[in-house]
């Protein structure tokens, strides 16, 4: 029919088995003269086709293959077709194949080598180049390596990855592949064996398909179905259609001058490949080996080779720059998204990169850069299919691998450097400074300067009330664990509304508020860390009698508090070989001193002015007075703080006017009336054992000592006390 190069995908190593049988059969009936009744052997019939053929200017090709064995020596060898075709001098071709790691069949090889020998064994579909194109046996590929190149003939052939192969550019899905809501592809011109040897002389088995289809085909011969046309006109028409009669053209044979390959195509064969088509239009569709090959000859023929960014796979060329830049541009930027944001929102960010560059590729290789708009809106017969030289290969492996570890690696060195960092703040800090607050240094990168740093803060101090007397009355073991357990359980409050524990001091806790980590409002969370304190005081010493193994003065046990807010130095400061983190400053000073004259007001909170100023509207509060505290010049008036606002008790709702309007007639100077005053609220005031006195009775005492020393006319109410 025309056919220049007739190509079989089909391995006839072993003998056919039926043409054996009849074989047997031949030469048990061959005495009886009666071995013409039976058919001719099969492989026989076949190599006289393929003589036949060949002195018809066709050449046939059949599959090699090249096997190896690890208990043959040597391993490696060609599996030739059997010996009755190799009489026929066909061609052969090798039908070894690699497909790539993920399954997927990208490549195909040109020459192939056993290592005993140093011949080169042409692959079956670069013979059946070969010959189409009368590239002689005796032509020599050359390989540049600079180039990346294989020169066969007028061929010129990219390799890929490894010398001897290259990509094969994929037409386009099965042909004939059917699926619905798409019109059946066309990639190559398909048709059945049934119908290549279905002549006149050939009864098929299956009588509607026995029309003498292929001869039409034959030079001078007349199917059987159009003599049987009666219409003259009809049979005219259709004879000139065909090419039939006086006017056969075997041009007009749809073999005429092309590459017919033979193969099969039905799955359980499992001669199937998964290519770039495979998951097209959603479905998954397997391409047959044998069209596997017409699309590895089309893509020679065509010189229709993919581009490869860069110009080539190898490491050995000049496009390795190219490849390097690539990893490099897409890792810089997923390594700008790891150093600016934070880890979660760098890992999103790097995911829109690689699905946009994964579209990117994918737009390259189709020429489609819309495809992923198609793709998503369900449009898959839209998606551009590549014409000759349009497709470009743009490899995502390694870019993306480059990428992650670009990520992960960033990821890994912040965690370990953040774990690094915050051990180093949880072992310099950790003692003094809530977990929270670690933290909270730890994510604003502002670290604590060592040597010393002014700041307005909060200072806190508290002590307990007579602790000599614990000492008497209790033996040292007791002692300490009655300490620790006081101890523990305030610097735990302290710790939990985020203040600084600077030392003990024997029974007093010294600490601040707003270093080394700046703490918003530190001045409400000091006045609240005391009311929390001396709410659980309360419920220790209900526990410490419940438990009825301490003494009385444990059940009764009072400490007192001071506060006061300004400018201090904070920082680690002490000896070279020995620092503490802790506070310094006039500010300091005066809120020692508050804690300390608590006593003498009778009074577990004492407030100085600045901290009051700021939080005056959050709680309960009585004034106490303006003093000049000992070692200083310039008074502070001082308050003390009863409670939550809104969480005074009946008793002090009413006691607190009353003092205050004794404060007042107290400043003018009005001593009877303050007296009065004063006297109507102790008898409000709260006592018990371990108060030695109250505001009130302080100031009944203050207001008889000034009525026989009047202070003067130039006095302004200031009270310097003389004891610390």
């Amino acid at each position: 029919a025309g056919a220049k190069v007739i190509v079989f995908d089909i391995q006839f190593d072993a003998p056919d088995r039926q043409s054996e049988y009849l074989k047997e059969i031949r030469s048990n009936l061959q005495a009886r003269g009666l071995s013409k009744l039976v058919p001719a052997h099969g492989d026989s019939i076949f190599a006289k086709a393929i003589v036949e053929a060949k002195s018809n200017g066709t050449s046939i090709i059949l599959a090699s293959k090249l096997v190896q064995e690890s208990t043959r020596v040597p391993p490696q060898y060609i599996q030739f077709p059997n010996a009755i075709l190799q009489s026929a001098n066909a061609d052969y071709g090798l039908v070894n194949e690699n497909p790539d790691t993920d399954g997927f069949s990208r490549q195909y090889f040109t020459f192939m080598t056993i290592e005993s020998s140093d011949t080169l064994y042409p692959t079956l579909g670069l013979k059946a180049v070969q010959n189409f194109l009368d590239i002689p046996d005796t032509t020599m590929p050359f390989f540049n390596e600079d180039a990346s190149k294989l020169s066969y003939g007028p061929l010129e052939i990219p390799m890929f990855s490894y010398p001897g192969r290259f990509l094969v550019n994929i037409y386009g899905p099965s042909s004939a592949q059917n699926i619905e809501g798409y019109e059946a592809w066309k990639t190559f011109n398909r048709y059945p064996l049934s119908n290549v040897v279905d002549v006149e002389d050939v009864d098929l088995n299956n009588f509607d398909e026995d029309s003498d289809w292929m001869s039409q085909f034959l030079p001078g011969e007349i199917p059987q179905w159009l003599k049987e046309i009666e219409d003259p006109e009809t049979k005219a028409q259709l004879m000139e259609e065909l090419g039939l009669g006086k006017d056969f053209d075997i041009t007009q044979s749809p073999f005429y001058n092309k590459i017919v390959l033979i193969g099969v195509s039905v799955e359980v064969l499992h001669d199937v490949k998964q290519t770039s088509f495979f998951t097209f239009a959603g479905e998954q569709n397997l391409l047959p080996g044998v069209e596997y090959h017409a699309n590895a000859i089309q893509t020679l023929l065509d010189q229709n080779f993919i581009d490869v960014y860069g110009g080539e796979i190898s490491w050995s060329s000049d496009s390795r720059a190219a490849h390097i830049l690539l990893i490099a541009g897409l890792s810089i930027f997923a390594y700008l998204f790891i150093s600016f944001l934070n880890p979660l929102l760098a890992g999103v960010c790097i995911l829109v990169e690689i699905l946009v560059f994964l579209s990117y590729a994918i737009g390259a290789f189709t020429s489609d850069s819309l495809w992923l708009v198609k793709r998503l809106t369900g449009n898959w017969d839209s998606i551009n299919v590549p014409g000759l030289h349009d497709s470009t290969l743009v490899l995502v492996v390694a870019p993306i691998f480059g990428v992650f570890i670009t990520y992960t690696s960033n990821v890994l060195y912040r965690i370990i450097v953040e774990q690094k960092d915050k051990r180093f703040l949880k072992n310099t800090f950790g003692t003094y400074v809530s977990p929270d607050l670690i933290d909270q240094m730890y994510d604003s990168k502002q670290e604590p300067k060592l040597g010393g740093e002014t700041g307005y803060n909060t200072a806190f101090f508290s002590d307990i009330q007579n602790f000599s007397l614990f000492s008497e009355m209790l033996e040292p073991e007791r002692m300490v664990a009655l300490m620790n357990e006081y101890l523990t359980e305030m610097t735990d409050i302290l710790l939990d509304h985020h203040a600084t524990l600077d030392k003990y001091i024997g029974d007093a806790i010294v600490a601040f508020y707003g270093a080394p980590v700046p703490v918003d409002d530190h001045e409400y969370l000091a006045c609240i860390t005391s009311l929390a304190m001396e709410n659980h005081l309360s419920d220790l010493r209900q526990k410490w009698a419940e438990s009825g193994d301490w003494p009385d003065i444990v059940h009764n046990i009072r400490h007192r508090v001071g506060l006061n807010s300004g400018d201090m130095v904070t920082g680690n400061m002490g000896s070279k070989m020995r620092m503490n983190y802790t506070m310094m400053g006039d500010t300091v000073n005066i809120a020692a001193r508050l804690e300390a004259s608590a006593k003498q007001y009778g009074v577990y909170i004492q407030v100085a002015e600045n901290t009051y100023n700021a939080v005056k509207d959050r709680f309960e509060w009585r004034f106490l007075d303006n003093v000049r505290v000992k070692g200083k010049t310039h008074p502070v008036k001082v308050f003390e703080l009863l409670a939550e606002k809104e969480g005074l008790s009946g008793e002090y709702s009413k006691l607190i006017p009353v003092f205050r309007e004794g404060v007042d007639f107290y400043l003018e100077q009005k001593w009877d009336k303050g007296l009065k005053a004063f006297k109507e609220a102790e008898t409000m005031e709260e006592m018990f054992p371990t108060r030695p006195t109250n505001p009130s009775a302080v100031y009944i005492e203050r207001c008889e000592y000034l009525k026989a020393n009047p202070p003067g006319d130039d006095w302004d109410g200031v009270w310097t006390l003389t004891q610390k």
